[in-house]
């Protein structure tokens, strides 16, 4: 049995070999693939607290246990683990529906340039509206259903807008 490296795989393998397969799955993603943002490596995340928690607790359960086969010392730390792994799934659970509800929308450049033609062209068809009515090729009714829309819809691109624009 001969165990291949990344550097002896040839130059185009194919799509299902386990060298491409396990590449693709151990490269770090980017923001660009992905969309959002990694969390800086220094930053501590919650469940590096109930990972901490829960070693310290299953080693203390460990400690004073009156029991020392072996087998139970692990079952008390499966159990301990497992209690974590719960506290981290309720801690899941519970933390968006106590976050803030309205959360700050970043946009780039691209999508502020899109938003903005956005805005333009409803404000410009809006215009244009306005002169169809007063030419008389369209009635009220329909100018007020249409022209109710594109407001609405301009004052949704601009309410986007302030909000990105927001610090």
């Amino acid at each position: 049995m001969s165990c291949a490296t990344l550097t002896d795989a040839p130059e185009a393998a194919p799509a299902d070999s386990p060298l491409t397969t396990t590449a693709a799955a151990t490269a770090p993603p980017t923001e660009a693939k992905t969309g959002a943002r990694a969390a800086a490596p220094d930053s501590a995340q919650p469940w590096h607290f109930f990972v901490v928690a829960s070693l310290a607790a299953a080693t203390l359960a460990v400690i004073v246990s009156v029991r020392t086969a072996p087998e139970h010392l692990v079952m008390v730390s499966v159990t301990v683990f497992a209690a974590g792994a719960a506290a981290l799934a309720t801690y899941h659970v519970i933390a968006p529906l106590v976050a803030e509800r309205r959360r700050r929308r970043v946009i780039g450049a691209a999508g502020r340039a899109a938003l903005l033609a956005e805005k333009a062209l409803a404000l410009r068809t809006i215009k244009e509206l306005e002169f169809d009515r007063a030419m008389g090729k369209m009635s009220q009714a329909d100018f007020e259903e249409m022209a109710g829309r594109l407001k609405a819809r301009a004052l949704r691109v601009m309410q986007q807008l302030e909000e990105a624009s927001r610090p």
